[in-house]
């Protein structure tokens, strides 16, 4: 089907022309035969970069730009809502396009006027707690990557808040399409209908799949450039068009080496490739080996301008770590790793040089797989197994199939090619039988987890989306759980505890079906109710206590189950944790387990998460922080946020609830979002004056705002540089001193 024949806004479908969409592909083809310009509800099953999106985007022209409805976008993650949200402002000039992520205290009150908003599942499931007036205007749902209805973490809300949407909206998202949702390879868009084959060759602009081809590597032997088909295309003889003749590359050396061949043949061919390892220590050495290759490969003007990039990551915090100059080393020669122990600018600061293909390789963990847009010719993965708890397992299907989706580059490449290696000859027909020809993993529910219902009870019983236990149990009778397993007697036995521990808590009224002011606050919050009431014990002991302390406060968060995964313990460390768990014992706000008690080991995993914390506060640097609780800088700003929003919580409980720990736990908040000692805060409220700025002033007496406007702006700008320095005299209300200076500069001239 040609794009210039499809029944579409004019302004639009030229657009698409414009970017080289010239035709459809099959799945695009069988969406638009499906009725999604005629409004049909669908999932769309097909391989990665197969133009999904546009399917997504013609739902939305006819809904949104030719009609008057409103279009909700949803994304797994903040990075993917950033890339839709640039896209879609781009070619939806005469729309208003709005993204939400993040904050969860907020009911989107100006979102009355939004044609588009984009928004992760769990901040769209926070608006809807707020029952905005907008929801009515609702037509299109749009839910990206539905495959994660399978996650542990994200598919409980993504479920619910589907299954919301359904109900409020009347729209029908299908979830009796049993063998579409549950063998979902690859994404997806909530519509009818499935597309599993493979996209023709040559394929260009967006929309336009890459043909991929997999292979299995054993050390010590030559690269097929092209053994095998993804079972997930139609199989395809070596000799069709298109296809070239199997090429030997030699590959002598031990399997750790392999890798690094692997990419020096990607660089003969000017390509990029992405290398997937199972941890962030592979990811990082995989990027040493990998940048001894390419820096030879690199032109003058690549070289200078991976010089600024590098400069970037340095700059990232105030004090680089030894990540950050081991980083800042790889990208100046080319190469890249990419991991969460990276904070958010230095992830976009590798993206974007890759991008522009100044990066010629990344090193990253699977969790690359499953973020922002950033495809390459190559994908290597060496790890295939990962550490469980209970021995080196082999990693799902489907992460594996999220992996080599990241082959082949629409627009650049016509074709892209996956790679695992073998660590031995017999691994060989393991993989091919597992994952080359193998099926994914059926989605399966992960509703009926505890927690999970816990807090999306208070949520439904506090929007007053259900005002009766029958309604609840109606409710989840209309969720994926309940239609996939059939049986409703567990999930109905948890919800009737669930129910009871929650009036228990006294979020629900012990005597009508309805939740307390304190239960609704908890609801709007987003916060576990588990989570509520144990800090809603600490403040109120709290408020007894004769003394409290930071730490114990830091305990309680760390306690919380927002604040899951802690920091294991290392081998050695236990008797140190252990003995200023003792220390704080009398400052801490709920009872200390017995050392034979099952939960004493939690409870230490706790007090180190807590140490972290306070190292934090107390303006220990990142890189002791690093070293001493095994937390690099990306995973400390992850833990801080989570915490900054926790004691917002308890402060609003405590409002609540009359107790009088408000000021106490504002301070420590400020201290936390800036990493600083108490006696700084006076000077962190001035913008750009961070934990190192703070610190230089105090160190040199300038800590109060009478003493910056005393202070010689020369002197100023020595200690924090020119821009900041003016920036904060402009604050102190010394804007004058600046006319001063150029007056000056023009009888000098």
């Amino acid at each position: 089907m040609k794009t210039q024949n499809l029944d579409i806004d004019p302004e639009v479908r030229q657009s698409f022309l414009d970017e080289g969409i010239t035709d459809l592909n099959p799945p695009q083809e069988k969406a638009v035969s499906a009725g999604v310009l005629e409004g049909e509800d669908m999932v769309v099953a097909s391989p990665t970069a197969s133009g999904k999106t546009l399917v997504a985007e013609l739902a939305l022209t006819k809904n949104t730009v030719e009609g008057d409805g409103m279009t909700v976008y949803v994304v797994p993650l903040k990075a993917l809502a950033s890339e839709k949200y640039e896209d879609f402002s781009e070619r939806y000039t005469n729309l208003d396009v709005r993204m939400a992520v993040g904050d969860y205290d907020s009911g989107g009150e100006n979102m009355d006027a939004a044609d588009v908003l984009i928004a992760t599942s769990e901040k769209l499931d926070s608006l809807l707690r707020h029952s905005p007036s907008w929801i009515s205007r609702i037509d299109l749902v749009v839910v990206d990557e539905i495959h994660l209805l399978n996650s542990p973490n994200r598919g409980p809300t993504l479920e619910v808040t589907i299954t919301k949407l359904r109900d409020t909206l009347n729209f029908q998202l299908p979830w009796s399409l049993r063998h579409h949702i549950e063998r979902l390879r690859d994404g997806g868009l909530a519509r009818r209908g499935t597309c599993r084959e493979r996209l023709p060759p040559g394929g260009t602009g967006t929309g336009c799949g890459a043909r991929r081809g997999l292979g299995v590597l054993r050390p010590g032997r030559a690269l097929p450039e092209q053994r095998r088909r993804d079972s997930s295309f139609s199989k395809a003889s070596d000799h069709e068009e298109g296809i070239e003749p199997e090429r030997e590359v030699e590959l002598a050396g031990q399997s750790r080496e392999t890798p690094v061949r692997i990419v020096e043949d990607t660089l003969d061919r000017e390509k990029q490739a992405i290398v997937f390892t199972s941890s962030r220590k592979g990811a990082e050495k995989s990027s040493d080996r990998n940048a001894d290759v390419v820096e030879d490969s690199l032109s003058e003007q690549e070289k200078e301008e991976l010089d600024g990039y590098a400069d970037r990551i340095l700059s990232a915090l105030g004090s680089p770590t030894s990540q950050c100059r081991r980083l800042a080393e790889n990208l100046r020669r080319g190469a890249a790793f990419h991991h969460a122990g990276l904070v958010t600018s230095q992830r976009q600061v590798v993206e974007e040089a890759f991008r522009k293909g100044l990066v010629k390789t990344v090193s990253a963990t699977p969790t690359l797989a499953a973020g922002v847009n950033l495809p390459a010719f190559r994908v290597v993965i060496r790890d295939l197994k990962r550490y469980t708890g209970s021995g080196m397992d082999f990693i799902p299907v489907l992460e594996y199939e999220q992996m080599t989706g990241r082959a082949g580059r629409p627009g650049f490449d016509d074709r892209g090619e996956a790679i695992s290696v073998a660590k031995n000859p017999g691994m060989t027909g393991e993989i091919v039988d597992r994952y080359i020809a193998g099926e994914p993993e059926k989605i399966r529910s992960k509703l009926a987890a505890e927690p999970v219902l816990r807090m999306h009870t208070l949520s439904l019983v506090a929007s007053k989306y259900t005002r009766s236990r029958e309604e609840l149990l109606e409710f989840f009778e209309g969720t994926f759980y309940a239609h996939q397993f059939g049986d409703f007697s567990e999930i109905e036995r948890k919800l009737s505890s669930t129910i009871e521990e929650l009036r228990e808590y006294g979020f629900i009224d012990p005597n009508e079906f309805e939740a307390t002011d304190t239960g609704e606050r908890v609801a709007e919050l987003y916060i576990d109710p588990d989570s509520a009431n144990l800090m809603l014990e600490s403040l109120r002991t709290a408020d007894r206590s004769d003394e409290t302390r930071p730490i114990s406060y830091l305990f309680m968060l760390a306690r919380t189950s927002e604040m899951a995964p802690r920091p294991n313990l290392k081998s050695g460390e236990g008797t140190e944790i252990e003995r200023a768990l003792q220390d704080a014992r009398s400052y801490l706000l709920e009872s200390v387990p017995q050392e034979w008690d099952p939960s004493y080991d939690l409870y230490l995993e706790c007090m180190k998460l807590a140490l972290m914390l306070r190292a934090w506060i107390s303006e220990v640097d990142e890189e002791r922080i690093m070293e001493k609780y095994g937390v690099a800088p990306g995973g400390v700003r992850a833990k801080n946020r989570n915490a900054d929003w926790l004691l917002y919580s308890a402060q609003e409980l405590c409002r609540l609830e009359g107790i009088e720990q408000r000021e106490e736990l504002e301070r420590l908040r400020r201290r936390m979002r800036h990493g600083i000692k108490e006696e700084l805060l006076p000077l962190v409220k001035f913008d750009q004056i961070g934990r190192v700025r703070a610190r230089t002033l105090m160190e040199h007496g300038i800590d109060t705002q009478q003493r910056i406007r005393g202070v010689q702006f020369e002197k100023l700008k020595k200690l924090i540089g020119d821009s900041t320095a003016r920036t904060l005299k402009e604050q102190v209300g010394e804007e004058n001193i600046f006319d001063r200076e150029n007056i000056m500069d023009y009888f000098d001239e």
